[in-house]
Parts: structure tokens; C-alpha cells; sequence
């Protein structure tokens, strides 16, 4: 049997293993945390050494009994057991159950563990940090290798939404590390800090994530008022979202910069003298009307003269040649038929049979291709209404479905494993283009309230709420304060589009952290 002090070394071990493990695998986080659980375990039984007491099974009942953020992690799981009781579908119930096991077991063991801090904590963040550095660096190189990737592999080992969370959190720990660095006197050391902060501000802009930007913009402020109380780093962010504002403004009036094409009167046929179709349906994409001047007969024609890939089919990507084509061409100024299709170059065509619709798309500006991605979404569906394909649009239909779920279950929900069922059911009804997919909620807020109704929802709430009004951050040394207030912003923000506790990555981000947590120093209470 092994002593304390050894089981408390492997515990840090693993903490340091999971930090990177939960950004770059998920078969090796599912590995460390059960091995976390294990080691927690034999830590019961285990010896003193040299005076020092292991955390044995009395003092974690007395955790357990004070500890109330401990208790809010025991409800919430325990609700998602009891909800078994009322789903028809209790095979996919069983496997929420499994994936949300890291739910119950890691807040357990290390809410149950001394906090981690001084130079063992200093050790695990800075593995961290370098960890989801590295893994960007990663997502550049294959941005700079593969031209086609989607913008969704960038991140070749997680979801990108995910891993744009640990962005975020990462920007503040540099900032207060740097903050740490440049009071010792290490210049470099702050300049490398600087540094990090830039090329994650650039690389969420690569991701194109747009949660990730809001959350770090709306976390930024709150922290500045809360914690760093320093006009001067509250004018710094004002100025730095207005140079935001104003760059995404330039990007939008670009976009809709109309073309001579667009501004002159139209034209009925080609120069082939075949007539054009006009939709005239008002779709606008870089300055120009994307249904209008489309002569299908010598498209087809001129595609199959330049192009291997069926007119009708779908291109390498899984894209359909033909609306891409389209677009490519509308977005060059150019005409939808054999004249315009005439004047891409051979590389040109090979972005359409790829599924570029765009060639912004391919460029090297991620503002602009954010941008102009978003305004398409935009323009789509304020003319159309169609929401699939379009990542922030599609969140309309999921969450009107959701919250038609809750309506007709309100007081209790429709129980652990029936959510996405009736999710889906509901967006049949609504003849969504969304129904039967692999969509979720988006929003963790409303699928706790689809599962459990008001009754469960509001007993989670109250039990982590009672846990913010018993608790200061204040507490935490180190710096650690705002870091922590700006994980939990992370968080509590993530969940308005968001289903992250629905996947390994988003639990270990909700739950990692409480490692870290302000030692408890009254000696009856801890968070």
C-alpha cells in the first residue's frame, strides 16, 4: 500500500496528464480521469507519511457535508439518475449516464483533495498553457498545408467550439501570468505572454468561432470591473472592441459594395444568345445578386468542357457542384454561364469541384471570411428561412423546438434519455430541415430544462447558486481570482449556445479546474 505523499504525487501527475489529455485525446482523458478515480480510492487506505495524514474517509464525509459546491455536482448527477425513472428511452439514457460520469467522479476526487497551489499549481497550468498553445500551432500548420480544410478540422483533436473555451481561459492565465512576470522584473517573459495572448486572439479569429470572441470580449469587460478595477484596462478594451467593431463594419460594407453588374439594368440573354434566369429573389453575396444572370444549359455544357466531376454531382467535399458554381462565379462579378465559367482559371475550377464557394473562402483574411460567412448566413435566411448548413441560424430552430419540448412538459421534463427524441420529434412538426440529424439543443440551459423541467432545473440552479453566495473567489491566491471568475463567466456564457456538458471536453472544462479552487480556511466550509 502506498503512503500519502506518494498517492497526493500521483494525483498531481494525473491532474498535469489531464490538463493535456482533455485538448489533444479523448480515449487518454477518459484513461487519466478513471485513473484519478482509482487513485482516489486507494488513497483512503492509505499510510501516513512522515506526519502527514492522507485524506481518509472521515475527512471526506466532513468535505462532503460542508462542502457545498460538492453537493450542487452530487445533485445535478443524481438528477440525471432519478430522471431514469420517467424516460421511455432508457438505452440512450444509459449512455448519457456514461458519458456524464465524469460529471460525478472528478468534481468527487478533487473536491475531496487538498487544492492545488504554489509551485505544483504553477507546474500544471504552465503544461497546460504550452499544451493548448502547442495544439493551435498544430491547427495553423494544417491551415497553412491543407488549403481546402474546413475550418471545423482545424483542430484536428477536439471540437473546435471546445477547444475555443480553453482559448479563452488560456488568454487569462497569460495575463495574469504576465502580470506576475513583469512585477519580478522579466521583461521576456512578458513579452512572451504578450505574444500568446495575440496568436490566440488570432486564432480564434481562424477558427471563425464566434463564441469563442464573444465569450473572450464579454469575459474581458466583466473582469476588468470585478477584479482588475483599473480604468486604464477598462479603456483598453473599449478602444480595442471599437478597432473590432469598426474592422467587421469595413468587412460588411465590402461585402455589400454592389457591382456594376448588380447596378445595371438586366440583361434578358447570354452573348450565346440564350435567355438568363433572373430570380430577382434579392440573395445578396460580395456586391452581387447571387440568383440572377444564370444560364443552366451553357453552364453545364461549359462545366463539362473544363471539369471531370458531373455538373449534377457532388464535388470531392461532399458539396453540390452546381450552387457552388454559382456562387463562385456571382462572388467574381462574373456571369453564370458559359462567358463567366470561361474566365476561371484552371485553379479556380478546382476550388469549386473542392466546395469553395467563395474565393474569400480560400484567402488568408479570417475576419473577412468570418465575416462574409456570416452575412451569407444572414442573407439566406432572411430570404429563404432555411437554417441547415448555417451554424448560427440553425440554433433558431433547435431552440424553438426545445422550448416546445418544455412547454409540454414543464414540471418535470421528459426524463434523462428522451431529449434529443422529442427534440427531433418537435422539429418534424415545425418541418425544420433539421429534424432527424445528429443536432442537439445548443443550449445547456434549456436541455437541463427539457430533461428535468422547472422542479429539476430550479434545484440545480438553487444548489449552485447557495455555492456563489456562501463563496468568494477573493480567497484565491496567486492571482488565481480573476482566472477563475473568468472560467466561471466562461462557462455560465457557454451554455446559451452550447451543449457542453454533452461531451467529455466541455465536462473536463467545467470540472478540471476545481482543482485549483481557494483553499478553505475556515475549517467548516469549503466550496
Amino acid at each position: 500500500m502506498f503512503t500519502a505523499g506518494v498517492h497526493r504525487r500521483i494525483y498531481l501527475l494525473l491532474l498535469t496528464l489531464l490538463g493535456g489529455c482533455m485538448v489533444t485525446s479523448t480515449w487518454a482523458s477518459n484513461m487519466v480521469w478513471v485513473l484519478l478515480g482509482v487513485n482516489w480510492l486507494l488513497e483512503g487506505w492509505a499510510r501516513p507519511e512522515q506526519g502527514r495524514r492522507p485524506t481518509g474517509w472521515h475527512e471526506r464525509w466532513q468535505m462532503l457535508r460542508h462542502g457545498r459546491l460538492l453537493q450542487a455536482f452530487l445533485v445535478l448527477y443524481a438528477l440525471y439518475l432519478v430522471g431514469m425513472l420517467w424516460t421511455s428511452d432508457v438505452g440512450h439514457g444509459m449512455d448519457v449516464l456514461r458519458v456524464k460520469l465524469p460529471l460525478l467522479v472528478v468534481p468527487l476526487v478533487v473536491l475531496t483533495s487538498r487544492p492545488v497551489t504554489g509551485r505544483a499549481r504553477r507546474v500544471i497550468l504552465a503544461a497546460y498553457v504550452a499544451t493548448v498553445l502547442v495544439v493551435s500551432a498544430i491547427g495553423v500548420v494544417r491551415w497553412l498545408m491543407l488549403p481546402d480544410l474546413p475550418y471545423r478540422e482545424i483542430v484536428p483533436y477536439i471540437s473546435h467550439i471546445r477547444f475555443s473555451l480553453n482559448c479563452c481561459l488560456v488568454v487569462f492565465l497569460l495575463v495574469e501570468g504576465g502580470r506576475r512576470v513583469l512585477a519580478a522584473g522579466n521583461r521576456l517573459a512578458f513579452a512572451l505572454s504578450v505574444a500568446g495572448i495575440l496568436w490566440l486572439l488570432a486564432f480564434l479569429l481562424l477558427l471563425r468561432s464566434y463564441t469563442g470572441i464573444a465569450i473572450l470580449a464579454l469575459t474581458t469587460l466583466a473582469v476588468a470591473l470585478f477584479y482588475w478595477r483599473r480604468w486604464p484596462v477598462v479603456a483598453v478594451w473599449v478602444v480595442l472592441m471599437a478597432a473590432g467593431v469598426t474592422a467587421v463594419a469595413l468587412e460588411a460594407k465590402s461585402y455589400y459594395r454592389m457591382v456594376p453588374q448588380a447596378t445595371e439594368p438586366l440583361r434578358l440573354y447570354t452573348e450565346g444568345g440564350r435567355p438568363y434566369d433572373h430570380a430577382r429573389d434579392g440573395i445578396v453575396e460580395n456586391g452581387n445578386y447571387i440568383n440572377n444572370y444564370i444560364c443552366a444549359e451553357e453552364l453545364r455544357a461549359e462545366w463539362s468542357r473544363r471539369s471531370a466531376v458531373p455538373y449534377d454531382s457532388m464535388g470531392a467535399e461532399g458539396y453540390t457542384v452546381q450552387p457552388t458554381l454559382v456562387r463562385y462565379l456571382n462572388a467574381l462579378g462574373l456571369t453564370k454561364d458559359s462567358a463567366g465559367l470561361s474566365q476561371l482559371t484552371d485553379s479556380q475550377v478546382r476550388e469549386v469541384e473542392n466546395g469553395v464557394a467563395n474565393p474569400v473562402y480560400s484567402g488568408r483574411n479570417p475576419l473577412r471570411k468570418m465575416v462574409y460567412v456570416m452575412l451569407f448566413e444572414r442573407e439566406y435566411y432572411v430570404h429563404t428561412h432555411a437554417v441547415r448548413g448555417f451554424t448560427m441560424l440553425q440554433r433558431f430552430d433547435l431552440w424553438q423546438a426545445t422550448l416546445r419540448v418544455i412547454a409540454d412538459h414543464r414540471w418535470i421534463g421528459v426524463g434523462t434519455g428522451d431529449v434529443d427524441r422529442e427534440l427531433h420529434a418537435e422539429l418534424r412538426a415545425m418541418d425544420s430541415a433539421l429534424a432527424d440529424t445528429q443536432k442537439r439543443s445548443h443550449n445547456q440551459y434549456l436541455s437541463l430544462l427539457a430533461a428535468f423541467g422547472v422542479l429539476g432545473f430550479t434545484l440545480v440552479a438553487w444548489m449552485f447558486l447557495r455555492t456563489l453566495r456562501s463563496h468568494s473567489l477573493g480567497a484565491a491566491a496567486g492571482g488565481m481570482a480573476p482566472v477563475l471568475f473568468a472560467w466561471l463567466l466562461i462557462i455560465l456564457v457557454s451554455f446559451l449556445t452550447e451543449d457542453t456538458l454533452d461531451t467529455l471536453a466541455g465536462i473536463l472544462f467545467c470540472t478540471y479546474f476545481l482543482a485549483f479552487r481557494p483553499a478553505d480556511r475556515t475549517g467548516k466550509r469549503s466550496i
